[in-house]
C-alpha cells in the first residue's frame, strides 16, 4: 500500500531543534515509518498512536487509511510523561 504523510507544526519544529546527525536519523526513520507503519509498535493497546525509536528520541505517528500523521519526536526519558 501507497501512504502519504504529513507533519505537525509541533514535529516540524522538533525536528528541526535538533542537531544535524539526529536529524538525519529521524529522515532515515521517518522513510521507514512510510514504508512500513504496521512494523511499528502501538504507545497503548487500546491506542491509535505508533511509536518508533531513534537512539534517544521517540517519534509518535498515527495511521489512517493510507495517511501518515507525525504528531512529535521526543527525547524518551520526556516522551512517556504526560
Amino acid at each position: 500500500m501507497a501512504y502519504e504523510w504529513r507533519y505537525t507544526s509541533l514535529f516540524i519544529t522538533q525536528i528541526n531543534a535538533l542537531s544535524a546527525d539526529r536529524q538525519e536519523a529521524a529522515r532515515k526513520k521517518v522513510e521507514q515509518i512510510c514504508i512500513m507503519p504496521e512494523h511499528f509498535d502501538f504507545l497503548h493497546k487500546t491506542d491509535r498512536m505508533q511509536k518508533a525509536r531513534v537512539g534517544k528520541y521517540r517519534i509518535f505517528f498515527r495511521v489512517n487509511g493510507n495517511l501518515i500523521e507525525f504528531i512529535e519526536i521526543r527525547k524518551r526519558d520526556v516522551a512517556y510523561k504526560r
